[in-house]
């Protein structure tokens, strides 16, 4: 996978990553979450950048309090999953966490995301709950699974 760059967001990656985000789901965060995530003290906004294209491929946001660090959004482009990058990105970015000395990492994921939940288990991350009702949903709405790594 050294076709790729894994580097913190700059902010003239704003527009292209607005159409990347808005494409990943239909509730998928606002430009304005983007824009609080990347002004924000306590989140570190990365991208996922093809080498020879400079496109970016992916989007992640990490929520830092004190040695604790939560995924608060993780995007792969379409027409790019399938392919590892998820898997990649996620460990370029637990690799990051553990040379900046967080003790763990944490993540919700919708129960009906079985792939993303694959992902994360793959990883090593351990199921430690569910927060009922959380996510909306076109009719109703849906359970968030909590997950946790241990990155010590």
């Amino acid at each position: 996978m050294s076709d790729y760059i894994c580097r913190l967001m700059q902010e003239a990656d704003q527009n292209e990553l607005i159409d990347l985000v808005k494409s990943a789901s239909e509730f998928a965060w606002s430009p304005q979450n983007i824009e609080e995530s990347f002004l924000s003290n306590n989140d570190n906004c990365f991208v996922l950048c093809s080498i020879s294209s400079n496109d970016i491929l992916a989007y992640a946001v990490i929520h830092n309090v004190l040695d604790e660090s939560q995924l608060l959004n993780i995007v792969i482009k379409k027409k790019e999953q399938g392919r590892g990058l998820g898997s990649y990105f996620l460990q370029q970015l637990i690799d990051y966490l553990k040379d900046q000395n967080q003790h763990s990492f944490l993540l919700e994921v919708r129960a009906s995301n079985t792939i993303a939940i694959k992902l994360y288990e793959s990883l090593g991350f351990q199921r430690d709950g569910a927060r009922r009702a959380y996510y909306p949903r076109n009719s109703g709405r849906e359970d968030a699974w909590l997950y946790s790594l241990s990155l010590v």
